[in-house]
């Protein structure tokens, strides 16, 4: 029989999962996934499972469940008392459900996932911000703002000297033209003109979108260490966008490769 720990945990990630926790609870939630790959495997299945019930129209069934897992666990802290066979029951339910779905979610991830799909999923076409009482735009952006994407990388070519919105908006035709390899080499200018100058252009655009640019290349680990470099800073811009492909999808596609 397992232990009233092993329950306490998956109630926690349940909790956590649902958005049901305090802000303490939830900070400490979020250091034990870190520091426990165990329980961060059981997250992640969770939400795996959570995806799957959406797509494959098993959500009232495991609903009905998670209620019912939710009110024995509030009727037995009610009582003081824990029912192990009971409660064990219920959770082996949940558990049976989640398995099978995991089991059928993670076959058709597998069979969906590339690399083009993954980056086409994830991929916004950048706009440039809009400055008040900007009188002029020069010949590149004109061009960008166009979607004349060849005439964006021929203008920067030609120009003598060029910036970092100059390589950033050259990389970003690149990817439309879909030719990720060069966008590539245009993002890392981006960020090799940043590391030596004081000020600091296109930074987080160009780490969010070389980490497209990888996985359309599909070079895994490098968008795996973009990626993980931006969901480590909640205060990132692109950190939702990020946090949103997941782990899982990676492993797929470095299983493919």
């Amino acid at each position: 029989m397992q232990d009233n720990s092993t329950y306490d945990e998956m109630e926690l990630l349940i909790r956590y999962m649902d958005g049901e926790l305090t802000e303490e609870e939830r900070t400490t939630t979020e250091k034990m996934l870190q520091q426990n790959t165990s329980l961060q495997e059981r997250y992640e299945n969770l939400i795996a499972s959570k995806e799957a019930i959406r797509s494959q129209g098993l959500k009232e069934r495991v609903q009905a469940l998670h209620q019912e897992f939710h009110q024995q666990n509030k009727a037995t802290e009610t009582a003081k008392v824990i029912k192990p066979s009971s409660f064990g029951k219920i959770f082996m339910r949940i558990a049976a459900v989640l398995i099978l779905v995991v089991a059928g979610y993670f076959a058709y991830e597998y069979s969906t996932t590339n690399n083009q799909t993954l980056y086409a999923e994830n991929f916004v076409s950048y706009q440039l911000p809009v400055t008040r009482g900007e009188q002029q735009k020069d010949e590149i952006e004109s061009l960008y703002n166009a979607k004349d994407y060849a005439a964006v990388i021929n203008a920067v070519n030609k120009k003598p000297q060029k910036t970092q919105k100059d390589f950033f908006l050259k990389a970003q035709s690149y990817l439309q033209t879909n030719n990720a390899i060069a966008a590539i080499a245009s993002f890392k200018i981006v960020e090799e003109l940043n590391y030596t100058s004081k000020e600091k252009y296109f930074e987080q655009e160009t780490d969010y979108y070389l980490a497209l640019a990888y996985i359309k290349a599909n070079d895994i680990d490098a968008a795996r260490e973009k990626l993980k470099r931006i969901t480590l800073n909640k205060q990132h811009i692109f950190y939702t966008k990020a946090s949103e492909i997941s782990n899982m999808q990676l492993e797929i596609l470095k299983w493919k490769q």
